[in-house]
């Protein structure tokens, strides 16, 4: 049996047919993904073999960064209600985009880059600033039953390593002991489910990434190896093994398969800063930030698929104005 349908309901499918027609055909004039005939989807690939993330690791303020709105010079009295923005608003070198003041050197090259000011987070029921970090790093939000990848490590399963001796993801600049929330970090800063082998390379120190590549000192590099058969045997009769499954054994051990292959390669020395000329040093900065760049900037070359730098994430300090907002923003 058909049931015809009402002159209302008719008119309601032909709008709605109609609209999804244009749309469509905006889709394909933009040259958004469509299907071919073989079935496969058309869509552009990916320009870009490698991806560093800059991450300013806090809680800024929107309206004083890459969102502002009114602002009004402080006086004496001025109701706090009529305060919006803390910093004036400044030209950007594309129409009708506007920064905050102090963020002139990003402004002049917005036109390199994507704005994106409708991210909306989950209400998480705390102000653990690690939690949303958590949710931007993986996708999940926590808490979670299982540990979720990292976004670095879904870029080194998924599209594998660039230069097999190089780590594909690697974490610089933040410590994962010794600061504030640090097992919340620890909880996203993993290869999750993934296992092991796809986990960030940490290395929380610039200036000391080339240590994390030799041999501990005093011990020469067959010395080294020998350990390392020795520490693999180890873990083979592990009784600590049954609380892992077969796939996170194997994943564990290719991970130390492949620190073995770095620390006896030639690459290695994309690890050390030091062997930069003094201008380089200095057009990056004498900070932990700056040198972390400079470290991204090597290990890309030499063959790094993602690289995360960070300020570091420790409440009140760095790009967090939670607190005395308008000085710390002033001063990063």
């Amino acid at each position: 049996m058909m049931i015809e349908p009402s002159v209302s309901e008719a008119a309601t499918r032909r709008a709605f047919l109609k609209s999804l027609s244009a749309s469509t055909l905006a889709a394909l004039m933009a040259n958004e993904p469509r299907v071919l005939a073989s079935g496969k989807v058309d869509q552009p690939r990916p320009k870009a073999d490698c991806c560093i993330v800059l991450w300013m690791a806090g809680g800024m303020a929107a309206p004083d960064t890459w969102d502002p709105k009114r602002y009004l010079p402080f006086e004496v009295g001025l109701p706090v209600e009529k305060i919006l923005s803390t910093f004036p608003a400044i030209d950007t070198v594309v129409d009708n985009i506007k920064l905050t003041q102090g963020l002139e050197h990003v402004a002049k090259v917005m036109d390199r880059a994507t704005l994106i000011r409708s991210a909306v987070q989950p209400d998480l029921g705390s102000i653990l600033h690690s939690r949303h970090q958590y949710h931007w790093h993986t996708g999940y939000v926590p808490p979670q039953t299982v540990a979720a990848p990292h976004i670095g490590a879904w870029m080194a399963k998924v599209l594998g390593p660039r230069n097999p001796v190089i780590p594909p993801f690697i974490n610089i600049g933040q410590r994962l002991e010794g600061v504030g929330e640090q097992e919340e970090l620890k909880a996203f800063t993993t290869g999750g489910f993934f296992g092991s082998e796809f986990g960030p390379f940490n290395l929380p120190y610039p200036d000391d990434a080339a240590h994390s590549v030799r041999p501990p000192e005093g011990m020469d590099t067959g010395r080294f190896t020998n350990r390392y058969k020795a520490y693999r045997k180890l873990i083979d009769a592990s009784p600590q093994r049954e609380f892992m499954s077969d796939y996170q054994q194997e994943s564990m051990l290719r991970s130390m398969d492949n620190a073995q292959r770095l620390l006896s390669s030639k690459e290695k020395d994309a690890f050390d800063i030091s062997t930069e000329k003094k201008e380089t040093l200095d057009a990056y900065g004498d900070t932990r930030f700056g040198r972390g760049c400079l470290l991204a900037r090597r290990l890309v070359e030499a063959g790094a698929r993602y690289l995360e730098v960070t300020t570091e994430y420790v409440p009140f300090l760095h790009w967090d104005t939670h607190e005395n907002g308008h000085t710390t923003a002033e001063r990063m």
